[in-house]
This record gives structure tokens, C-alpha cells and sequence, in this order.
């Protein structure tokens, strides 16, 4: 029988009673270093596929975790994969300029435009700053196609900045590197969440975090990947401490 959406109401109000708020919280952190992993490692994505982990899964965790922009403050983890850690650095190097330069330029001769393009956007680390540049990008695409004088003289502003149609083009394909060709869901630059919404958002990461993670834990037996995937913590090196313990299961 298809899931109605009734059911889905009930579901996320299901999970939404069995965990905290610092919990909720912490979910877009780590489900970016599981995202992380997964898209880095073939080893981790071969044994993941063999339970249905595709890249449509890749993709809604991706879009789940833009549901949330705004609201991330962990760092990932460094990666082995050299297409996507290289373009995962030059988006991390690129994006506390690229957003100061388009601060600068609009600010005072676009405010308007500046506060749609840049609301909730700061300079991030690791996979949070390709969320940054790509909502970034597909705010600058939706000036760009506004028939609106003012959309219009701000795209012209930033294009002298150097911040032109090739240029969020070679970003934009950077973006697609760093989350392995899986691109995030384009979202309303116009649109405001209000706080319930944003909860929700929260919510349904967490029901994609705690499927994934739990069926990865069953999956994954390599200490190493595990610590990797963040659902693991290494061990005290010195004879006279007690080892770290795995990572609880409701983290």
C-alpha cells in the first residue's frame, strides 16, 4: 500500500518524540561526514550498495541537509577519493572570498539583492562549504534569469567582480565533483522557513541519517571506515587509559 501523507505526518512525528533537540541538531553535522565517506570511499559505497544505498539515497541525503542550510557547525573529516577531496579544498579555499567579493559588491549598491543572496550564508569547512557555494550559485542563477531591473544590475555588478556566467559555471561543476555528480535539490532563494519548517527539515534528516547509519553499522566492519563514516572513535593509544567506545548509537 503507498505511503500517504498522513502517514508520513505520523512517522515524522513519531521520530521527532524519541530525540533531542541537541540531538536534531547534531544530525546535519554528521550525516555530512557519513555523505562524506560514502562518496569518498568505494570500498564503503560497494558494501552500502549491496543494501540499496544508490545514488538516489546519496542524492536525498544531500537534499535533506540543504533543507537544513544555515544551521551546520561541524567540521568533516579529510577524505582519500583525490576528484572529490580536490574539489572539496578549492571550495573551501574559495568560498570566504567569493562571499566577502559578493558582500562587498552588493551591499550598499544592491541591498536587496544581497539579502536574498547571502541570508544564511557564512564561510564553512570541509563538505559544509560546498552546501555554501552551491546554494550560493543557485541563488546568483535566479538573479540571473529575473526579468527585474535590479536582478538584473546586480548580476552585472558581480560579473565586473569577476564573479561571471563562466565563473559560477566552473564552480557550479566543482560543486558537482565534490558530491560525486550528485547534484543538491534547487531551492526558493525567495522563500522563508519558518522555524517549524526548519525543525521538520531536521527531522526528516534524522530519519535518513538513523536508517543509513544503523544499516552501515551492520554493514561496515572495518574499524577504520567506521571511524571515517563518524559512527566510530579511535582508540586511547596509551596502556594506562581506558579505549574510546564506539560512538552511541542515537548520536
Amino acid at each position: 500500500m503507498p505511503t500517504t501523507r498522513d502517514d508520513d505526518t505520523t512517522e515524522l512525528e513519531e521520530l521527532e518524540a524519541t530525540v533531542t533537540d541537541e540531538i536534531l541538531e547534531e544530525t546535519p553535522a554528521r550525516a555530512l561526514v557519513l555523505l562524506r565517506a560514502v562518496g569518498s570511499s568505494l570500498r564503503i559505497r560497494r558494501a552500502l550498495l549491496a543494501r540499496g544505498y544508490d545514488a538516489a539515497a546519496h542524492r536525498e541525503g544531500w537534499s535533506l541537509i540543504q533543507a537544513t542550510i544555515g544551521f551546520l557547525d561541524e567540521r568533516s573529516e579529510p577524505d582519500e577519493d583525490a576528484a572529490v577531496v580536490e574539489a572539496m579544498r578549492e571550495l573551501e579555499a574559495i568560498d570566504e572570498p567569493l562571499l566577502r567579493i559578493v558582500r562587498a559588491s552588493l551591499r550598499a549598491r544592491h541591498p536587496a539583492q544581497a539579502t536574498r543572496v547571502l541570508a544564511g550564508l557564512h564561510a564553512s569547512t570541509g563538505a559544509e562549504s560546498v552546501v555554501v557555494v552551491a546554494t550560493l550559485l543557485e541563488r546568483l542563477d535566479a538573479l540571473g534569469e529575473s526579468r527585474d531591473r535590479g536582478d538584473q544590475a546586480a548580476i552585472a555588478t558581480l560579473a565586473r567582480r569577476g564573479i561571471d556566467a563562466a565563473e559560477r559555471d566552473r564552480l557550479a561543476r566543482l560543486v558537482k565533483a565534490a558530491k560525486s555528480a550528485s547534484p543538491l535539490a534547487p531551492i526558493d532563494p525567495a522563500a522563508e522557513r519558518t522555524e517549524r519548517e526548519r525543525r521538520n527539515a531536521l527531522v526528516r534528516l534524522r530519519g535518513w541519517y538513523e536508517e543509513w547509519s544503523d544499516i552501515t553499522r551492520a554493514v561496515i566492519r572495518r574499524r577504520d571506515d567506521l571511524i571515517r563514516l563518524g559512527l566510530a572513535t579511535r582508540r586511547a593509544r596509551s596502556a594506562g587509559e581506558a579505549p574510546a567506545e564506539d560512538a552511541p548509537k542515537d548520536a
